[in-house]
Formats: C-alpha cells, structure tokens, sequence
C-alpha cells in the first residue's frame, strides 16, 4: 500500500540536501527518490517533476521568511524592527542553512515563475522602511533603502554560508543591525536587545 503523506518530507530533505550538494541540473528524480527511500512514483504523487518540485521548495522558503519577518516587525519602532527581524532571521538561517544554500543557487532563475503579486521578504523589509518613514524615523526612498538592507543582510549570510565568515549567523546580528542603523539614521539607543520572533 502506498503512502504518499509520510513519503513528501523524506523526498523534500533529500531534494534539498542533494540540490546543495550536486546542484539542481545534476540531480535527477530518480537520485531524489533513491535518497528518500521511496519510488520515483512517491515523488510525482507530489510534484509533476523536478522543476514543480524546485519551485515548490522555494515558494516555502519565501512564504516562511516573509511570515518569520513580518511576525518580527509588526507594530515596532524602526530600530526595534531590524533588530527583531535580523535576529529571527539569521536564527532561522542557522537551524537550517541547507535551505539557504538552496535559495542562493535558484533565486535567480526562478523569480519569473512566481505568481504576480505574491508578497516576498523583500516586500516585508520594504514595509519596514516605508513604515519608518510614516513614523518621521527615517527618510529616503523605500525600495532603495530597503534593498540596502536586505542586501546587507544577504552578503553577511551568504559570507558565513561559503566560509569566509565564521559561523553562525547569530554570532554577526549584532553588527548587521548597527550597519542597518546607520543605512537609515536611525539612533541605535532604541533598537536594544528585545525582539519579537519565533527564533
């Protein structure tokens, strides 16, 4: 008898582990599924193959850091914003940097297939910004503003990611909210250690 439910988290990690590993065009569905310890048909119950697959896996990582940063931010000062959502996000990072991994090698190509209007972390930082703004915390633009941020924050992830920064990311959250700080003029005397993440 087939079990399709208990075969999809098995397929997911060895998808992940395998994609970082051997990179998405040299992993094939049936590497996937001897991984997993289940058929190749166990995977297309799923997913109709390995692209469907690829963006699933992204669409998910999307949707939980954008939920992961906007549960951080709401409601907050702009200091305490970036130090809430910087904490809670380079925490997630550490618990499961296979992920990362993953987002940096398809983030490029995948973007066109995303849904038109499907908020992204990217919207959530900007939102942080442009609240800022409202608030008189802060001025400038907010796409700029925000993609400075976010960039910020990529960088230093992506740097411990590959080795040239030692692990992990908790260890630095200190030094990218400051960097934040100064990117929006915002006094730091305010962002002080509370956040409010799940991390």
């Amino acid at each position: 008898m087939s079990r399709p439910t208990t075969a999809k988290e098995p397929l997911r990690l060895a998808a992940l582990t395998l994609f970082t590993e051997r990179g998405i065009h040299a992993t094939s569905i049936r590497d996937i599924a001897k991984a997993a310890g289940v058929s190749e048909a166990a995977l297309y119950r799923h997913w109709d193959g390995k692209d469907a697959l690829v963006l699933s896996l992204y669409r998910e990582h999307l949707d939980e850091v954008t939920g992961l940063l906007d549960q951080a931010i709401r409601d907050q000062p702009t200091a305490q914003a970036i130090s809430a959502a910087t904490t809670a996000a380079f925490a997630l990072y550490d618990r499961d940097p296979v992920v990362f991994c993953f987002v940096l090698q398809v983030q490029h190509g995948i973007a066109e297939l995303l849904p038109p209007g499907l908020r992204t972390p990217h919207d959530a930082v900007i939102d942080l910004v442009r609240a800022g703004i409202a608030r008189g915390e802060t001025a400038g633009d907010p796409v700029v503003l925000g993609g400075m941020l976010t960039g910020l924050f990529l960088q230093v992830a992506t740097y411990v990611q590959y080795g040239r920064l030692p692990g992990p990311l908790a260890r630095h959250a200190g030094t990218v909210i400051a960097a934040g700080l100064r990117i929006l003029q915002v006094a730091p005397s305010a962002a002080g250690p509370r956040t409010r993440s799940r991390a």
